[in-house]
């Protein structure tokens, strides 16, 4: 699942479920969190540190690797590894807290987010509407099966259109790929011969989150990065980031988004407890529970999908566990295991490589490590 986000030529670039937790969550400064022991963490202090020497030793080209046990900051540590700012290759790149890295298809999950804050605030009634009900002028397409198109099977990747997301972003066929050379995005989402009934079949598909992105811009007046900037990342505390833009003014959503991983730590917390960050309800409970249950199986049995995020069921402490991902191509990850109060957040450079360095090394290393 890591794979499949965008990796498009240089040529065409414009200029894991949970249960809800409601503990009202206060950090010690808008940056941090309050530090914490591997000790009173129950986590195996000798895997994470062997894991550190892999990653310095040029084992894993990992860039930087935050816990959070018990809404304390155990581990938080960045390194030097080749890089890219999307889709371009920049060399190696020394990263630090303050280093704003790509997010990749972790955007995905923050457009998801915004759509559930325009719910919160009445400007969507439900993701049971039908999404023609909100472009009435692209009518015309709400024909046979695709006529009950709704919000809820963009969010779970099920629209049922024909995309094309399995071949390389280099290769014409690739529906993203044709999506970023479209002046009209949305007519070009809502064109797509229906295939499958809506609901009913997974399918990978940047055009349902861009779709996602533009009914945030439809509803509220103005694009989803200027929304997610006022609704949720100032109420977080995050101060800086990019999102790119194609010329003609429409937001990239199904990637573009580049945050510091510390700020990808908070986007997880405000999951983690049932949407409130210093005693604000930035994000419904209900949506907080509803967006990271296993909605749909995916085409990588056994993961499934909730409203753009990831589920998986690995095993941790001798149990299968829940765990929900946010999760970027080139081993971006926002993981979070309620069940656990654990929360780890990845960044890496293994952009569009086979395999799944950054999973595997969460597998392996990390939920390892966790004791009780």
């Amino acid at each position: 699942m890591k794979n499949l986000a965008i990796a498009l030529l240089a040529v065409l670039l414009f200029t894991r479920c949970s249960k809800d937790k409601t503990v009202p969550f206060h950090p010690t400064n808008p940056d941090g969190f309050e530090s914490g022991s591997f000790e009173e963490a129950n986590i195996d202090k000798n895997r994470i540190t062997g894991l550190e020497k892999e990653v310095l030793g040029g084992k894993y080209n990992i860039h930087s690797i935050l816990i959070l046990r018990h809404d304390k900051l155990i581990y938080e540590h960045y390194f030097a590894g080749e890089d890219a700012v999307f889709p371009n290759p920049v060399g190696r790149v020394e990263h630090t807290r303050d280093s704003l890295h790509d997010c990749r298809s972790v955007t995905k999950s923050i457009v998801s987010t915004c759509v559930g804050i325009a719910i919160g605030q009445g400007k969507i009634k439900s993701i049971n509407d039908n999404i023609f009900d909100y472009f009435p002028a692209y009518k015309k397409y709400a024909t046979g099966a695709k006529a009950g198109l709704t919000i809820k099977d963009l969010l779970t990747m099920s629209a049922g259109l024909e995309w094309n997301e399995h071949t390389s972003y280099t290769d014409p066929a690739n529906g993203e790929r044709q999506m970023l050379a479209q002046s009209d995005v949305v007519d070009f989402v809502l064109s797509r011969t229906a295939v499958t009934t809506p609901g009913t079949v997974f399918n990978y598909s940047g055009g349902c989150t861009q779709l996602l992105a533009q009914l945030v811009q439809k509803v509220t007046g103005i694009p989803i990065n200027l929304f997610a900037a006022k609704n949720l990342f100032t109420p977080l505390g995050i101060q800086k980031f990019n999102w790119s833009v194609r010329e003609d003014g429409t937001v990239w959503a199904p990637s573009g988004l580049r945050l510091r991983p510390i700020d990808m730590l908070k986007i997880g917390q405000l999951y983690m407890h049932g949407g409130i960050w210093n005693n604000q309800q930035i994000l419904s409970a209900d949506w907080v529970n509803q967006a990271m249950k296993w909605r749909i199986n995916t085409n990588d049995i056994p993961e499934g999908y909730g409203y753009q995020f990831w589920c998986a069921k690995p095993l941790i402490t001798g149990r299968v566990m829940d765990v929900t991902l946010a999760d970027g191509n080139g081993g971006q990850i926002i993981c979070m295991a309620p069940s656990l109060d654990l929360e780890v957040v990845l960044t890496a450079g293994n952009y569009n490589e086979d395999g799944d360095t950054s999973y595997d090394v969460l597998l392996k290393y990390i939920f390892a490590a966790v004791q009780k």
